[in-house]
């Protein structure tokens, strides 16, 4: 019988790691709760990198002995979540537990390219020593070295380029390192305080910019990639800030409509939309905002997406570097109402690409989707 007043048991391992109660966590796990589930909604993650988001090093063990495999991922791997809040002791367990040091987020970013980013130089360090590739690039073409000179992190961009240029005891280590414990400390702080349920402090970390990087006392992140996380309010400061609504990082790299949109955030699309973002903006891949949207969609989240690009103008039927259309992701990922929605707004199901294949003959030949597909088209074929 539950004692009134004591707070139910946790429903599934996310619940459990969110509450810090390791008790409940064994409980699951014993009970064959999924140690690699992937949820894709509620939190977009899995327990695995949930408990490294939280810096909880006893989930992190009690998930791994449990079978957890270190490199499953929604959005970003576990490696990715422990670099980004700083949690040094983690980046090194999930090493030895067998993680893909290269493993990278659905930006392309991986553990090395965060830790340039955010100067934690101590971390990035052990993941170039456990074999991290210093030259990998993420999907906008933004090497680790690239990232950690646009944060102004300038000796760690030195040593990233040439490891011999910057000695054994310069500085940047031990900078590194205490800006990793204090970034890792605050988050803690937060976790414990969530968890507790203490109410959050009212005043927000001070932010400033620089170009179109944010930064404060705990994190330093680019335009695009606020918008990817969601952040409307830190968004719209940054819009407010004077900054170009289409800003990248490099020459041919992504926008923030364009990572929103891929994201399935539709209130920072709108925002952007507002502000003025092109609809039809490129990177050097010839991916539109359309396209990234349709790169892992779900008609809940990326349906609305579509619509507010449509409604602004983006083109149902631009073609990207490999020559493949909005319309034909959406019928291979089988997205029936997204299709309509293109086709709708003048995407020509019919036209071929330089291989000879239209987007037609990407469509489910079976399965519950089959026939509302090949209706789709026919109804499209009868309007030509």
């Amino acid at each position: 019988m539950t004692t009134t007043g004591a707070p139910a048991s946790p429903d599934n391992l996310f619940d459990a790691i969110t509450r810090c109660d390791l008790g409940a966590l064994d409980d699951l796990l014993a009970a064959g709760a999924d140690a690699d589930e992937i949820d894709l909604h509620g939190h977009q993650s899995t327990p695995l990198a949930w408990a490294c988001a939280h810096g909880d090093e006893g989930a992190v063990r009690a998930l791994l002995a449990a079978g957890a495999r270190p490199d499953t991922a929604a959005s970003a791997p576990p490696l990715v979540e422990a670099a980004t809040h700083g949690f040094v002791d983690l980046v090194v367990l999930l090493l030895e537990a067998g993680a893909d040091v290269d493993d990278a987020d659905d930006s392309g970013a991986t553990a090395l390219w965060i830790a340039a980013a955010s100067g934690f130089a101590d971390i990035a360090r052990k993941l170039v020593e456990a074999g991290a590739d210093r030259t990998l690039a993420d999907l906008d073409g933004v090497t680790p070295a690239d990232a950690a000179r646009a944060a102004e992190h300038a000796q760690l961009a030195a040593w990233l380029d040439d490891p011999a240029s910057v000695p054994a005891r310069s500085p940047v280590w031990r900078e590194g390192r205490d800006a990793a414990r204090a970034t890792a400390e605050a988050r803690r702080l937060q976790v414990i305080d969530a968890a507790m349920g203490t109410p959050a402090a009212a005043a927000e970390p001070e932010w400033t910019f620089s170009g179109g990087i944010a930064k404060s006392a705990w994190v330093t992140q680019d335009f695009p990639s606020v918008a990817a996380s969601g952040n409307v309010a830190l968004v719209t400061r940054m819009l407010d800030a004077g900054l170009a609504p289409d800003w990248t990082m490099a020459d041919g790299g992504a926008s923030a409509l364009m990572l929103a949109a891929r994201s399935g955030e539709r209130e920072t699309v709108d925002v952007l939309l507002a502000r003025g973002a092109d609809a039809n903006h490129r990177n050097a891949q010839g991916l539109t905002a359309l396209h990234m949207a349709l790169f892992k969609p779900s008609a809940r989240l990326h349906g609305p997406v579509v619509a507010s690009l449509l409604a602004a103008g983006a083109d149902p039927d631009a073609v990207d570097g490999e020559g493949q259309r909005p319309l034909q992701r959406a019928f291979v990922h089988g997205m029936v109402e997204i299709a309509t929605a293109l086709i709708d707004a003048g995407a020509d199901p019919f036209r071929a690409d330089r291989a000879g294949r239209t987007p037609a003959d990407w469509i489910p030949i079976e399965g519950r989707k089959a026939a509302a597909f090949r209706t789709l088209l026919e109804a499209a074929r009868a309007v030509r």
